[in-house]
């Protein structure tokens, strides 16, 4: 796909879709993201100390499905004018899955989508994005981590039968977090008009901040 970035010059067909205020907000929820998988990498190398095995995982888990959260909220920010037509209440709206379930009807194709980035040998300038085909959180592993993570974070009855295998969870916790920098390291955001894209950089070489670009295809 040959794309470009949108300039004030270009005529109406390809004026900016997303205000800059949403770029930002889509770039704020990253930065929240990434200080919270800070905070994992602490809890799993126990840097962070919790005393016991239990209230780790529990806080392990509460970052995480707040990471699952700003993931959901980014994709709403990127597609609140086709959300707003589905959910007219949206500002109140926080849980991850029901946000992805609104999302799947206001736009089939809102999930991130991870890409890598492929650099001239010569200039270091960047000639081509390709998928990343694996290694990443799809959607299906987005609501079973979300799931898990909600039930971590609930004390059990005694009387459920129901068993939380902590140790199991702390273990399997640096590959989740794994998933999911692989899915926002480089993706892009697919919006309802089919010509239009988010890219984002969580870690741009420049200055390490996220940045956000709307692009624009091009004949």
């Amino acid at each position: 796909m040959s794309l470009e970035l949108p300039r004030a010059d270009v005529g109406p067909e390809r004026q900016r879709l997303l205000p800059v205020a949403a770029l930002d907000d889509y770039a704020n929820c990253m930065e929240e993201i990434k200080k919270r998988i800070e905070v994992v990498h602490g809890l799993i190398q126990r840097r962070l100390h919790l005393l016991y095995l239990q209230t780790t995982v529990e806080s392990l888990c509460l970052q995480i499905r707040k990471i699952l959260e700003l993931i959901a909220l980014a994709s709403l920010v990127a597609n609140r004018p086709e959300y707003e037509k589905h959910r007219k209440n949206f500002q109140g709206d926080w849980q991850a899955k029901r946000i992805l379930k609104t999302l799947d009807h206001a736009n089939p194709h809102f999930y991130p989508r991870p890409t890598k980035q492929v650099f001239d040998s010569h200039t270091g300038k960047v000639t081509e994005t390709i998928p990343v085909e694996s290694g990443y959180l799809s959607r299906r592993d987005f609501e079973h981590l979300y799931d898990t993570c909600s039930r971590m974070l609930h004390v059990l009855n005694p009387f459920s039968g129901e068993k939380q295998d902590v140790q199991s969870f702390f273990e399997s916790a640096p590959g989740w977090v794994s998933k999911i920098q692989t899915l926002l390291n480089h993706h892009q955001i697919q919006l309802i008009d089919e010509t239009v894209q988010i890219w984002v950089q969580m870690q741009a070489i420049e200055d390490g901040k996220v940045h956000v670009y709307e692009f624009h295809r091009v004949a």
